[in-house]
């Protein structure tokens, strides 16, 4: 059996929230996610089609093969309210990923390019070949830790 590419194994949610006093709200999420499974490139075909195609090639043999490495996060929200007798309004501020945890994506394919990126590099030193044989192939890892702010308000009448 093959893993499907939902197949985190893990997952765990947890939520807490505390009212302050004068209708201040804090709230936080954590979230863990074991790693998904993903199939690699198939680094010959991915050479020669690699110009046409602008991307790797998967190699479907090896189908869901391979795992990230698990994921966790955390967001934070932080709420200030004021009701009225016919109207409510919040006012608040959400970070996602506060605390800057990396997660970790599938690797990218590509020909390793010149300090300006404006061509690829290859091993002899000419113009790239249109079956790729002389370029550079690449992974690059796609780790990133963005926080994500949001500033907002909500309305009710």
């Amino acid at each position: 059996m093959i893993p499907s590419s939902w197949d985190n194994r893990h997952l765990l949610s947890i939520t807490w929230g505390y009212k302050f006093r004068r209708n201040w709200e804090l709230g936080l999420k954590f979230r863990y996610q074991g790693g998904a499974p993903y199939t690699p490139y198939d680094l010959n075909e991915s050479r020669l089609n690699y110009l046409s195609r602008g991307k790797g090639v998967l190699d479907y043999s090896k189908l869901n093969t391979l795992r990230l490495r698990g994921f966790n996060s955390s967001d934070l929200r932080i709420d200030k309210k004021w009701n009225g007798k016919k109207i409510s309004i919040d006012l608040f501020l959400d970070v996602i990923n506060w605390y800057l945890a990396s997660n970790a994506d599938v690797p990218s394919y590509t020909f390793k390019r010149n300090a300006d990126n404006t061509a690829f590099l290859t091993t002899d030193g000419n113009a790239i070949k249109p079956d790729g044989s002389n370029a550079i192939p690449v992974l690059l890892n796609n780790d990133s830790a963005t926080p994500t702010p949001s500033i907002g308000f909500i309305i009710e009448f």
